[in-house]
């Protein structure tokens, strides 16, 4: 009997022990699970902080970069500005620097037109160089020197035989180097002339022409034709 008490009491405490044993295990890695928790907080905690860290860095870096093409983007509207403003203004110049010509042109233009159409030559007649000058102009007077009361006179040498002389090579457009006169005498009144001329090549087919004095202007042509063998007569 005492010996299987004795077996029963030690196969309780060895029960016992095993228990025990069991249980500090248990605890043993319940305590090592809680660090391993706590473990693995701590570095998934520093992760998420590293990764907001870096982000915050980025985002950091980041803003001069929008700043920077923030500035070069106004930058370049400025210059492209400023070009615009530069290309508008060149063109105005362009434009009023032309206008300018044009005007500069016309008034030329004018001055020269009206120089042809009334100029006067060194003696004070009046030059015509146009489409007036010639047997199918429209003539205008030639101008006068001359003062007072007008004497027709058709005195070779005299200022009035001149200048029906002038009207004469105005009316036909000769020039005085080819212009031959035939006969310059009375029109039929004291205010009228008649003249005939031509180059002396053309002595048989001659202008025949009519001049009328206007006071202060001048001896004026009012018809010119030809007239074959009038200055044969």
């Amino acid at each position: 009997m005492r010996d299987d008490f004795s077996t029963n009491s030690r196969y309780q405490r060895t029960q016992k022990s095993k228990k025990q044993t069991l249980i500090l295990n248990i605890l043993i890695g319940v305590v090592f699970i809680g660090i391993l928790a706590v473990g693995a907080s701590m570095l998934l905690g520093d992760d998420e902080s590293a990764t907001e860290k870096q982000q915050n860095q980025d985002n950091t870096a980041s803003v001069p970069d929008t700043d920077e093409n923030t500035d070069e983007s106004s930058n370049s509207d400025s210059s492209n500005e400023q070009a615009a403003e530069e290309e508008n203004k060149e063109n105005e110049n362009n434009t009023d620097s032309e206008s300018k010509e044009e005007d500069d042109t016309s008034v030329k233009k004018e001055e020269e037109e009206a120089s042809e159409g009334s100029s006067e030559d060194s003696e004070g007649y009046k030059t015509h160089s146009d489409e007036t000058a010639g047997p199918d102009g429209e003539w205008e007077p030639v101008g006068t020197v001359q003062e007072g009361s007008h004497q027709s006179s058709f005195d070779k040498g005299t200022t009035d035989w001149k200048e029906k002389e002038k009207a004469l090579q105005y009316a036909t457009g000769l020039s005085p180097d080819e212009i031959e006169y035939w006969w310059i005498g009375n029109g039929g009144s004291a205010t009228t002339a008649k003249g005939i001329v031509s180059k002396a090549e053309n002595k048989d087919n001659p202008y025949v022409v009519m001049l009328e004095w206007v006071d202060g202007e001048g001896w004026k042509p009012t018809s010119v034709e030809r007239v074959p063998g009038a200055a044969n007569q």
